[in-house]
């Protein structure tokens, strides 16, 4: 260990309540995603302007704007983040430099402000808004998906600064907003001209690297039955009916779990960084409309997985959207009433992918440095979708995901990160600006 290292280790050390405070304040703010992509979070705005101040008190200058979306739709109409109906007042981005002295490698800083809304307040123990500090975490909604992240990276550049630690090339930042309905937050960062030599993308990674991702798709499978008496025996299985769409469902599930087998071995599929193949996930069923009736329609939402290798020449997942589209049909085949009424599939949501190679050189100074920070130096695959592919591609950012916290507990109530996880992360990411940039 360097006697540099030694210094920014023991003061991210003397650091550890102001990041707590830093991400307590992070958390306060309600910037939670609306349904709607045309309506501001409540606190969206806010979010970003504190984290405006923050960086221009340590020599940050900034752009703060409110992206157009139907101009960045226009403009990337079915290319990876870009979404219809999206529309951004009130809902900034904010992106910043740090100017080094020249000669030096550049890295972008980069993360979401947005958060999923708390859902029933008495899931929660605690105000969901007002920051639990106790048992060694922060508990809060945001505070590891992905607010505990962005604390990180701001303590990080604080300490590298009140230290005067030299930097050659330019620390940029970029927090965006819509990552949680879709990412067009990213895009229109990337459309900004937001790029580095690379990135550090601060989602929850229980401090390992993830050079990886998941592109999601996301999709409504409608299946027509026809409606009648649910007490009363049916005149027959074809168009005279009645026919159940709960029983269709039912059908449509089994398909799923078969296909879900066979990509279990399928080695498309697969990805040795990742825990499991893809998978298609059921996530809404909506079916029925009176309790004495057959449903006369269901409504199931898929969330399907793919990798960076099944992109199709969009840079999006439209290989796997025709393969399961061809399963769904084949399911159809083989049910008298759905042959002659087949399953209607709409898809609602492509959100790409991206990889880093583990021998990229990024990755390597990446695992230098959170060794030296005391951690062990894993690579590992982001199960879930994050917004690294923008950068990666639009961006021609190599960007890698690292943050604190466990993913498994994004979404949930009582979110928390632990203390340990927030501190052992700035001091990672303190050592690789200081071993990158310089």
């Amino acid at each position: 260990m360097t006697d540099q290292d030694a210094r920014i280790i023991a003061a991210v050390e003397g650091a550890t309540d102001r990041i707590v405070t830093t991400l307590a304040d992070l958390i306060r703010f309600p910037s939670i995603v609306m349904t709607d992509p045309t309506q501001a979070g409540p606190g969206e705005r806010q979010c970003q302007e504190y984290l405006k101040e923050r960086l221009e008190r340590i020599g940050f200058t900034t752009d703060l704007w409110d992206p157009d979306g139907p101009a960045l739709l226009a403009a990337y109409r079915g290319r990876p983040g870009a979404h219809p109906g999206r529309t951004f007042e009130g809902r900034p981005n904010l992106a910043g430099t740090l100017r080094g002295q020249g000669g030096g490698r550049s890295l972008l800083l980069t993360g979401h402000v947005d958060v999923v809304p708390p859902g029933p307040p008495e899931h929660w123990h605690t105000d969901p808004f007002e920051p639990a500090v106790g048992n060694g975490a922060v508990q809060g909604r945001g505070a590891v998906d992905m607010k505990g992240g962005l604390a990180c990276m701001l303590m990080a550049i604080e300490v590298l600064r009140e230290l005067d630690i030299p930097l050659r090339g330019d620390v940029v930042w970029g927090t965006v907003v819509d990552e949680e309905i879709g990412g067009m937050g990213a895009l229109a960062l990337a459309d900004r001209g937001i790029r580095a030599d690379a990135g550090i993308l601060a989602e929850p990674t229980g401090n390992a690297i993830a050079p990886i991702c998941h592109g999601i798709l996301w999709a409504r499978v409608i299946l027509d039955g026809i409606g009648g008496h649910a007490e009363l025996k049916p005149n027959s299985w074809d168009a005279t009916g009645p026919v159940d769409a709960i029983g269709l469902c039912r059908q449509m599930l089994d398909g799923f779990d078969i296909l879900n087998r066979r990509w279990l071995f399928d080695p498309r599929k697969a990805h040795p960084l990742m825990e499991l193949p893809c998978q298609i996930i059921p996530t809404q069923i909506k079916a029925g409309e009176h309790p004495a009736s057959m449903a006369g329609r269901a409504e199931i939402v898929i969330d399907v997985q793919y990798l960076p290798s099944e992109k199709d020449e969009f840079g999006l997942g439209g290989h796997v959207k025709r393969e399961v589209e061809a399963h769904i049909a084949a399911v159809c085949q083989a049910d008298p009433y759905l042959r002659q009424h087949p399953a209607r599939v709409e898809w609602i949501l492509d959100a790409d992918c991206a990889e880093v190679p583990a021998d990229h050189a990024f990755v390597a100074a990446m695992q230098d440095a959170t060794l030296r920070a005391g951690l062990p130096p894993r690579l590992i695959g982001m199960g879930a979708h994050t917004d690294m592919g923008l950068p990666n591609g639009l961006g021609r950012t190599p960007t890698v995901n690292f943050g604190p916290g466990d993913m498994a507990l994004a979404h949930q109530p009582n979110e928390r990160v632990p203390v340990d996880d927030l501190v052992a992360c700035t001091r990672a990411i303190a050592l690789t600006i200081a071993q990158w940039c310089a």
